[in-house]
């Protein structure tokens, strides 16, 4: 469960960092925030695992 509000925890703020940065919402933003959430929830996972 943790990893799961952990990657939303990361698309939310990779979103909003980027609204920030370029002042408007598209759908290459939103998709771009999605890929780097399951990147680090896929390590936090693996970190998991690991340790």
């Amino acid at each position: 469960m943790s990893i799961i509000i952990f990657a939303f925890s990361i698309f939310c703020g990779w979103l909003i960092f980027d609204v920030v940065k370029h002042r408007k919402l598209n759908i290459k933003m939103i998709l771009s925030s999605f890929v780097i959430s399951v990147i680090a929830g896929v390590a936090w996972w693996l970190l998991d695992l690991i340790l």
